[in-house]
C-alpha cells in the first residue's frame, strides 16, 4: 500500500526518529554505566548491562514477528518507547542489583530493539518513496555524537544524576518521535508465521551468518579500546575524540554509500568492508601512535557504515516486505546478541593475555567473514543466472 506521504515528509519524520533514538543511545552506551556504578556495587554493573544483551535474543525476534504479523512497525516502535520510559521512571523506587538487572535488562533490550524496526521502516520507505537510507540514518550518528558529548560534559560539572534525567527526557522525546514516524502498512502473510520465513529464502542463512560475523568484529573496540588507549597514556578527552573520529567517518560514508552500492553492488561492498576490517583490526592491534589510531578509527566508514548500508541494500532487493522485520530481527539477534556476546567474552580473555590478541581475533573473524562474503557472491550470482535461464526457457 502506497503511504500518503511525500518523499520529503517521510524523510523528515524518520530523521526525527533517528535523532531522538540516538540521543538516548548516545547516553546509554558510553555514559549509562557511570550512573549505574552509583546505584549498584561495581561487581554487578557488568551483569546488569549484560542482561539486556541476552534478553534481546528473545525480545528482538518476538517484536519483529509482531511487526510482520500486524503489518505495522510504527505501532511496535511506539510501544517499545513507552515501555522504556516506564521502566526508567520506576528505577528511583527500587534498589539492589537484582531490581536494576530486571529494569535495565528489559529497558535496554526495549531500546536496542528499536534499531531493526526503524531500519526496516526506512528501508520500506526507500522502496516506496525513494527515501535515502544513508542520509536519513546519518542524523542518528550526529545525534549520538552530540548527546554523548553534551551529557558527558554536564555530568562532569553537575554530577552523574544528570545522566539518569537525560535518559528520562530523551526517552520522552523518543515516544513523540515514534508517534510521528510514518504509517506504512505492509500486508502480512495470512497463513504463515513470519519469524523464521526469511531462513527459507535462497542464500539468506549464509548472508545472515556473514554480515552478523562482520558486524560483531566491533566487540573488542566497544569493550576494550577505551581501556587499552588509556593504558597507553591517552586522556579521556583524546579517547572521546577518537570515538568521534569513527562517528564522523561513519557519517561521511552514509552520505555517499548509496551511490557506491548502486555502482558496484551490495555483495562486492560486503567484501570490501571485510577487507577494511582485516586492515583496521590489524592496525589497532599494534598501533600506539595517535595518527595510526586515528587512521584505524577512520576505517569505521568501511567496517560499519559501508557494511551496514550493503546489508540494507541486499535485504531491500531480496527480502519480501511481508517478512522484512523478521529478517532484520534475525540478523540483529545473531550479530548484536549471540556473536557479539561470544566475541566480547573471547576478546576479554585474550585481552588479559595481551591487548593485541583481542584485536587480532577481530581481524581473523573479518578474514573469515570476507571468505564467506566471496562465497555468498558466487552462490547468489549462480542462483540468479539459473533463475534467468529458467525464465527465458
Amino acid at each position: 500500500m502506497q503511504p500518503s506521504y511525500t518523499h520529503r515528509a517521510a524523510s523528515l519524520r524518520m530523521q526525527g526518529y533517528y535523532t531522538a533514538f540516538f540521543a538516548v543511545y548516545g547516553i546509554a552506551i558510553p555514559l549509562w554505566p557511570r550512573w549505574l556504578e552509583g546505584e549498584v556495587t561495581l561487581q554487578y554493573v557488568g551483569f546488569v548491562l549484560g542482561v539486556s544483551y541476552w534478553l534481546k535474543l528473545v525480545i528482538v525476534p518476538i517484536t519483529a514477528w509482531i511487526a510482520d504479523a500486524i503489518g505495522d512497525r510504527r505501532q511496535v516502535m511506539i510501544a517499545l518507547a513507552v515501555m522504556l520510559f516506564v521502566l526508567l521512571a520506576m528505577m528511583p523506587f527500587f534498589e539492589g542489583w537484582i531490581a536494576f538487572a530486571v529494569l535495565w535488562g528489559l529497558g535496554g533490550a526495549m531500546l536496542s530493539t528499536g534499531i531493526p524496526l526503524s531500519d526496516g521502516l526506512t528501508m520500506r520507505l526507500g522502496q516506496l518513496l525513494g527515501v535515502d537510507f544513508g542520509k536519513v540514518r546519518s542524523w542518528g550518528s550526529f545525534s549520538f555524537m552530540a548527546s554523548a558529548l553534551a551529557v558527558g560534559a554536564l555530568a562532569d560539572q553537575f554530577g552523574d544524576q544528570v545522566i539518569y534525567w537525560a535518559m528520562v527526557v530523551t526517552s520522552v522525546l523518543l515516544i513523540i518521535a515514534a508517534i510521528a514516524a510514518p504509517k506504512v502498512h505492509t500486508e502480512p502473510l495470512n497463513d504463515k508465521t513470519p519469524l523464521f520465513e526469511p531462513l527459507k529464502l535462497p542464500n539468506f542463512p549464509l548472508f545472515l551468518v556473514t554480515v552478523s560475523l562482520l558486524l560483531s568484529t566491533h566487540a573488542a573496540l566497544y569493550g576494550f579500546s577505551a581501556i587499552y588507549w588509556k593504558s597507553l597514556g591517552y586522556s579521556n578527552l583524546t579517547i572521546t575524540l577518537l570515538w568521534m573520529a569513527g562517528v564522523v567517518a561513519e557519517i561521511a560514508m552514509f552520505s555517499i554509500s548509496s551511490r557506491i552500492i548502486d555502482r558496484f553492488g551490495a555483495m562486492p561492498m560486503i567484501i570490501v568492508a571485510a577487507v577494511g576490517g582485516v586492515v583496521r583490526w590489524m592496525l589497532l592491534s599494534y598501533a600506539t601512535e595517535l595518527p595510526l589510531i586515528v587512521i584505524g578509527q577512520a576505517l569505521h566508514a568501511f567496517t560499519f557504515a559501508l557494511l551496514y548500508m550493503s546489508l540494507i541494500a541486499y535485504m531491500s532487493k531480496r527480502v519480501p516486505p511481508a517478512i522484512s522485520a523478521s529478517a532484520q530481527g534475525l540478523y540483529d539477534s545473531l550479530s548484536m546478541g549471540v556473536f557479539f556476546g561470544v566475541l566480547t567474552m573471547a576478546a576479554g580473555a585474550l585481552y588479559e593475555m595481551d591487548p593485541a590478541y583481542s584485536f587480532l581475533l577481530m581481524a581473523g573473524c573479518s578474514f573469515v567473514g570476507g571468505g564467506l562474503a566471496v562465497l555468498l557472491l558466487a552462490k547468489v550470482r549462480r542462483y540468479e543466472r539459473r533463475e534467468l535461464d529458467l525464465s527465458e526457457s
